[in-house]
């Protein structure tokens, strides 16, 4: 077997276990298929990890260990999963441990190795050091969701932060220094202060799951849109040991995560209502693509300017009916008409005529007659 067969068939297995994720009926569904696909993907990426750090000789032995790492990332939850079930906060801090656990373990090399991290075999300390973050901090993760009283929208908001911070720090320490440990500190610094702020704004507790995944997309957005300002002017930038250009993404991400926290505050998506807005930037983003494919400017800003629009115009338009929608059905639920309760009763018309041609007792009491309508009110 050849290695693209073998890249193909992985690539196959894992959009079979995306598409079976997806497919959940039930929460519990929900939380053990997140559970398997994210160490489906997390073991192949730690094979991987191994292949570059013991670089076998072998072919076959280069393509098998990632494909044995994805297979036991499969089997272990399932395995696990009857003696250890993971609840959905568990899954959502245990997956963003594994992702920016590959960055603060390469971080932490960056500070030590500083310039040597280039040197001899030096990258595979990084690599070996990423592997070993992101396991231990996926532990550290699950730990957290397990023992923490976090709501769904706390723990997201607490790794949404956990992402933005570290990324905003590195981007901005490459607009004045491309020096390693300066990178590898910021990281590591960033990663810190994304977490204090995160546990800071989900205190309040006023986002649901929903409302920090729509958060999360204004935060790419406009975190995509800084990044091609910086590729649009790239060419005006001429230091080799520094690229102010870099603020550019810096402050796209921050803006876009303090924007979107800004307007999704109280707007309580469900977890379906913030993918639905994830899925229209995206159809929004193509569509502008195809209108800049019509335009064919030579200018490069037209080609990221018009997606963009078109993006957050969809994405806009997502989030305001969902909005709508919610609120009409908590007026439903909250309003006044909520708190009263009416019933009709026809066949107490038959009833009372019979009361009044004969005269029913209990008890020797008689009975008197009965109401066609009664109403109650709940304060």
């Amino acid at each position: 077997m050849n290695s693209k067969t073998i890249k193909s068939t992985l690539v196959l297995f894992l959009i079979i276990l995306t598409v079976w994720s997806a497919s959940a009926q039930t929460d519990q569904d929900l939380v053990f298929r997140k559970r398997v696909f994210s160490s489906a993907l997390n073991g192949s990426f730690y094979g991987i990890a191994l292949d570059v750090i013991a670089q076998p000789e072998s072919g076959a032995a280069i393509a098998g260990i990632p494909i044995i790492t994805t297979g036991l990332g499969v089997l272990a939850p399932v395995v696990l999963n009857d003696k250890f079930p993971l609840s959905m906060n568990q899954v959502i801090l245990g997956q963003h441990g594994q992702f920016v656990g590959w960055f603060h373990g390469a971080a932490l090399s960056f500070l030590v190795l500083g310039d040597n991290i280039e040197n001899n075999d030096n990258y595979k300390v990084a690599v070996g050091a990423g592997a070993l973050g992101s396991i231990g901090m996926g532990l550290l993760g699950k730990s957290f969701g397990k023992n923490k009283p976090w709501s769904e929208g706390q723990a997201s908001m607490l790794s949404l932060w956990g992402v933005v911070g570290p990324a905003t720090a590195a981007c901005a320490s490459m607009s004045f220094s491309y020096d390693y440990r300066v990178i590898g500190g910021s990281l590591l610094l960033g990663g810190a202060a994304g977490y204090l702020i995160g546990n800071a704004v989900s205190k309040s507790d006023t986002y649901t799951r929903g409302d920090v995944r729509a958060v999360g997309a204004m935060s790419f957005l406009n975190g995509a849109l800084g990044t091609c300002i910086y590729l649009d002017i790239a060419g005006d930038i001429d230091n080799e040991s520094a690229d102010w250009g870099w603020l550019f993404p810096a402050a796209g991400m921050v803006s876009g995560t303090l924007l979107g926290q800004a307007w999704m505050k109280n707007t309580n998506l469900t977890p379906r209502q913030g993918m639905n807005s994830i899925w229209m930037a995206s159809g929004g983003a193509v569509l502008g693509l195809g209108i800049a494919l019509i335009i064919n400017s030579d200018s490069f800003t037209p080609w990221y300017a018009i997606p963009y629009a078109t993006s957050l115009g969809a994405f806009a338009y997502s989030i305001e009916s969902s909005r709508k929608k919610n609120a009409a059905l908590a007026s439903v639920s909250d309003g006044s008409w909520n708190r009263w309760s009416f019933s009709f009763m026809p066949q107490n018309i038959f009833l009372n005529e019979k009361i009044s041609e004969n005269g029913y007792q209990i008890n020797g009491n008689r009975v008197l007659m009965q109401p066609l309508f009664s109403a109650s009110l709940a304060f």
